[in-house]
This record gives structure tokens, sequence and C-alpha cells, in this order.
């Protein structure tokens, strides 16, 4: 990675991550940096055209916020990191006290580069003989179909690369990229999945008909899945924060896109290391050993 010149940061609207914002302003340009600061709710046009312009994205907030900055950057490919203001803070490599050292590694280019998949998916509606697309986006993390209310089933026909796989009376179907994981895939049992894998993991919710393993599927498969009974609300959930109704004979279809995504972390080894500082995955008992 080379040095960074100019960095966008984008925070948070929260006092904390905007007051820390307007901190590195002018720390920044008194180290040489072309430094300019957004809100992450700002429009997507300016939000985008500054990305572009930029060497790289610090996003000040939690990892709904590096989450819904990702996806609105989606295809830009200017690289993000992240400052932790959340709880979790899984996808920030920077901490908000002690920070100095690590940005001034990023910023001199020692950070590496890591390339991520991202999710396609449209709803398709049908129009006398033809479907016509309804709504379509990127999902950072993942799609949920579910219903819209709590604690009732829906029923889903599931298709994968023109394969009818099963039809299911289940919670729900999460639809994964290897970066989200550690999200809802992780609480429903589905695999933990290394980021930089092109894949993606379709994990049943609680499903009593027609239910599979969790599974893991290239890239380039095609997923469709409709609503086939009468009465069900069902949603569709892009990364838990756009809902998006799937009525029935409407066709939900997703695609992973690689190299759609690019995060700069300081750490090849980070997902692993923080799989366990954040409480992922816990040791059992004997001895820990550092490899």
């Amino acid at each position: 990675m080379a040095p960074i010149t100019r960095l966008l940061i984008l925070h948070k609207d929260h006092p904390q991550p905007e007051a820390m914002g307007q901190a590195l302003v002018p720390w920044l340009r008194a180290r040489g940096v072309d430094a300019s600061l957004l809100p992450s709710g700002a429009d997507s046009i300016t939000m985008r055209a500054e990305a572009a312009a930029s060497d790289a994205v610090l996003v000040l907030g939690g990892d709904g916020t590096m989450v819904g900055v990702a996806r609105r950057l989606a295809g830009i490919r200017t690289p993000l990191a992240g400052m932790n203001f959340g709880r979790v803070g899984f996808l920030a490599g920077l901490p908000a006290d002690g920070w100095e050292r690590p940005l001034t590694d990023m910023l001199a280019g020692r950070w590496e580069l890591e390339r991520h998949l991202t999710l396609r998916w449209r709803i398709l509606r049908r129009d006398a003989d033809s479907f016509v697309t309804r709504d379509e986006g990127v999902a950072i993390n993942d799609v949920v179909t579910a219903h819209g209310v709590v604690a009732r089933a829906v029923s889903l026909s599931l298709h994968i690369d023109g394969v009818h796989f099963s039809t299911l009376r289940c919670d729900g179907v999460i639809v994964s990229t290897p970066l989200g994981s550690t999200a809802y895939t992780a609480s429903a049992g589905g695999p933990l999945t290394i980021p930089s894998m092109n894949a993606q993991l379709v994990t049943p919710i609680c499903p009593f008909a027609g239910g599979f393993p969790p599974i893991a599927l290239p890239a380039s498969s095609r997923i469709r899945m409709e609503a086939c009974r009468q009465g069900d609300q069902v949603l569709l959930s892009v990364d838990g924060q756009e809902n998006f109704p799937l009525d029935v004979g409407d066709v939900l279809e997703i695609r992973g896109v690689p190299d759609q995504l690019h995060m700069l972390v300081s750490d090849p080894n980070w997902y692993l290391r923080r799989l366990i500082d954040r409480g992922i995955v816990t040791s059992g008992p004997g001895r820990k050993e550092n490899l």
C-alpha cells in the first residue's frame, strides 16, 4: 500500500466520533495529509465523489456505521479503515484511544490491502409474461429472508444455479458474505469463514421442514428464492439496516461479486485474533500458546 496523502473521514452522527473527526483534520494536515470530513449520512453522490478522489476512507463509528458506509461506497474500491466507537468493533482496526501510532503506520503505507466480496441482490416482480426489477442493491454482511412477524415461520423455495435445492418451512434463510459470517450467520449455526474467500454462505434459520446444513457456494453461484405460501409476510433484510417486502410470486436473486470492498488492515491475521479478542471464539481449558 502506498503512503496516504488524501484521506476522507466519515463520522457517525454522534458527539464523540464527530469531535474526533474535527480533531483529526488539523492533526492530519500538520503531517501533510489532505483531510476532509463528512457525516456518514451525507448524500451518496457527494460521499462517493469524495471517496473516489481519496487514497483511503476512515470511518469513525461502530460496526453498523462501517457496514452502512461500505454498502454505499461498494464498487468505488477506495480502501476503508475504521476507528471503533461501538460496542464490539469487529471491523475497526483503530482504537478510539491510543490511535496515533497505528494511524501513523497506516498513513505511511505499512497496512495491508484486503479485497472482499459483496452480494448483489434484486427482487423481480412478474409483469405479464416477464419479470421486472422492483428493488435491487448491495449487501456487505448478509441478506436475510424471514417473516415480518416475530416467531412466525415462512415457506421459501430455494434454487441454486437452476437446481431446485429445497422448499423450506423455517424462520428464514441467511445468505452471507465471508466478512459477514461472524454476524447473524454465526448466531444461526453457520460457518465462520475467512473474509478474503470468494464464497456465499447459505444458512437456514430453525428449519422444521426441508432443512439442510449450512452450505458454502462459489461467488459465481446464482441463488434464487421465492415466497411460496399465501399469507406469509416475508421481508428481505439487507445488513439488518434496510427492509423490503417480498410478496408471493416475487423472485429474489442473489450473487456474489468479488473485489467490491477494499479494506486496510494492520495485521494479516486480524480476523483470527479478533474472533478470540471479541469473545466470538472462546478458549477451552488447557495451556494457551502463541504459535
